[in-house]
């Protein structure tokens, strides 16, 4: 569990309304997008080709989101609250071998990705609005030739006829000897707004090889019945969720028992090996873990 104390009151209270500014910048996005398309004679795209749209708006904003932030950085010693994104630099330190990287988005993680540990990448995006910025941030970073980007989720249905389209022979043992396929499965922020999530993350220990890890930093239901939660950030993810967040943020789930999932992943397997998993910024309505969880050996 972690050790981060409260912030102030007034912080807490900001906390609350955090996510307020991503809704009206996703919301304004879609607004646009069913404008362009209206001016373009498609007066009914907005019901017909909500998808279509919902894609669209999502990639730009997205986008604009993540070049607006700035680059991820190691906590710092000071007494100021950590914030998610320095949680991130020292988590992906410990990737090695094959990776997933889980909706890389717009690739901004990928300056850490860059290990000479590392063998290849495979980033599921199924937002292909985003490919062309990622594949030019793969090349900028020097990993043209290591990423590879598939147009999928990462349910095994999507997932394992992607890698075989790369033509990498990723999935080849596992196929023969069911070993696994990956060393490493990164999920930063992703998970909440992966379909069937309890399944998914069981399709995803699978293809996991024996002493492999899954590192994870994202936002969680908000641990209200906890000693460190809070009601009132409980209550204010679902009064967003009400609002149309999931709608307008890429299926994005604020409440969603992220933590129950990746711990329940490997249950019939006897548990993980190790689960290092810390909690937090439980007073706010983004609250987040971040950690590592290490599956059995042979």
């Amino acid at each position: 569990m972690s050790s981060d104390a409260p912030p102030p009151l007034r912080e807490r209270v900001l906390g609350l309304f955090e996510p307020t500014l991503l809704l009206f910048m996703a919301i304004s996005h879609y607004i646009q997008v069913c404008i362009e398309a209206i001016k373009r004679g498609e007066i009914l795209a907005p019901i017909t080709q909500t998808a279509k749209l919902r894609d669209e708006a999502f990639s730009r904003f997205w986008i604009a989101f993540t070049t607006s932030r700035p680059p991820p950085t190691p906590p710092s010693n000071g007494p100021t609250q950590i914030q998610p994104s320095a949680l991130i630099p020292p988590l992906l330190k410990t990737a090695s071998g094959i990776v997933l990287d889980i909706g890389p988005g717009t690739g901004s993680q990928m300056p850490l990705l860059k290990s000479p540990s590392i063998s290849a990448i495979y980033g599921a995006e199924p937002c292909t609005g985003l490919h062309k910025v990622l594949h030019a941030k793969a090349v900028a970073e020097g990993l043209g030739s290591k990423y590879h980007i598939l147009p999928c989720g990462v349910a095994s249905s999507e997932l394992v006829p992607a890698l075989d389209a790369t033509g990498t022979g990723v999935t080849d043992s596992h196929k023969a000897n069911g070993d696994g396929v990956f060393d490493t499965i990164v999920c930063l922020r992703v998970l909440c707004s992966v379909p069937q999530l309890e399944q998914t993350m069981r399709e995803l220990y699978g293809l996991l090889r024996p002493g492999g890890k899954v590192l994870v930093m994202e936002h969680v239901v908000n641990p209200w019945r906890t000693a460190k939660g809070s009601i009132a950030a409980r209550i204010a993810q679902g009064v967003y969720q009400r609002l149309g967040w999931s709608f307008f943020v890429g299926d994005c789930c604020l409440d969603r028992d992220v933590e129950g999932a990746l711990r329940g992943a490997a249950d019939a397997d006897g548990g993980w090996e190790s689960v290092a998993i810390e909690r937090w910024m439980g007073w706010s309505a983004l609250p987040h873990i971040s950690g590592v969880l290490v599956k059995k050996s042979n």
